[in-house]
């Protein structure tokens, strides 16, 4: 299989990811039927182990290098489901190294000794944030000298992007977002380019936002994090950030984890459930529009980047 690794100017990520590139040159195409995915993985995968433990060489990867990473998707909000996802990527890209120096626990045991349990359905949990909460976390930011984790915040909010897609805008993105009335969307998970039609919420931010931000810039991410090539390291900063400071604005009734929540219940709040939000709001939208439910599910989620209104369901919560 053919993949060229894009250069961070990290020289230990890029190490890391020109050893990932060789790996997959290695490979039978036909048996990598799930490669974007994994792929991506593996390079949330290497930010994390390079920055956490110095990791020189993929084939020295343990189980250690797996426990960390599975603590921080968890302190990120991340579903059981999701980390498991991730920790399979990884597996299948160690098993196919030529030479691995060590050798991972069994899959099973290794799940439950980080307290990963059954997969849930995800249906019928409420992971959206209220407006009040929105609202909440924003103040906390601008209150805190942090305006650039309020503008994102807004930004996710009022556009269902995921974190990765809101800090990766520039100007040109808002600009045409305003001029044609749908933002278009390439730097999405898995690859699969989409367009979100521009709210008016989101018209306002993004008029107040190039105000500030000059052209060929990142919108939303400030300057030090792009010149040093450190918009993973934002990225992390806004999670941080929303974990460190949930617990002040959070209603009454959440969970203290954003995962493995029961059916019915609310979870604390991640970034992603910033999407959910989102989604509720255009589903009720359309449905006020004369759409009925299927439609109005499945139209929802081409506009979150998936093509299956039950994947729609989840965010909506259950809610019909």
């Amino acid at each position: 299989m053919k993949y060229n690794w894009k250069p961070t100017g990290n020289n230990k990520v890029d190490n890391l990811g020109r050893q990932l590139a060789k790996t997959i040159r290695t490979m039978n195409q036909n048996r990598f039927e799930t490669r974007e995915r994994y792929i991506q993985t593996m390079q949330r995968f290497i930010h994390h182990t390079s920055k956490e433990f110095n990791l020189q060489k993929l084939s020295n990867i343990q189980d250690k290098h797996l426990q960390s990473y599975v603590q921080s998707l968890k302190n990120e909000g991340r579903a059981d489901k999701y980390i498991k996802t991730e920790l399979s990527a990884i597996r299948f890209f160690h098993n196919h190294m030529p030479i691995a120096k060590h050798e991972l626990s069994d899959s099973r045991a290794f799940n439950w000794s980080v307290g990963l349990g059954s997969t849930p359905d995800n249906r019928g949990i409420d992971r959206a944030w209220t407006e009040r909460e929105v609202q909440g976390m924003k103040d906390i930011a601008n209150n805190l000298g942090r305006q650039e984790i309020s503008s994102v915040i807004e930004c996710m909010r009022s556009t269902g992007t995921r974190i990765d897609e809101a800090i990766t805008l520039r100007d040109s993105h808002l600009r045409n977002a305003i001029s044609t009335g749908k933002l278009s969307l390439t730097n999405t998970k898995g690859g699969r380019p989409r367009e979100v039609l521009l709210t008016d919420r989101a018209r306002d931010l993004f008029e107040r936002q190039l105000q500030v931000v000059g052209r060929g810039e990142y919108a939303f991410t400030p300057k030090n994090y792009v010149e040093s090539h450190k918009i993973h390291d934002f990225k992390q900063s806004i999670q941080n950030f929303l974990y460190n400071h949930r617990e002040k604005i959070q209603e009454t009734g959440r969970a203290s984890s954003g995962h493995n929540i029961e059916v019915g219940g609310q979870s604390a709040l991640t970034s992603h459930g910033l999407r959910h939000t989102f989604a509720r709001e255009q589903y009720f939208e359309l449905r006020d529009k004369g759409l009925d439910k299927e439609d109005a599910r499945l139209e929802v989620a081409e506009m979150l980047g998936h093509s299956r209104d039950s994947i729609a369901y989840v965010y909506l919560g259950g809610l019909e």
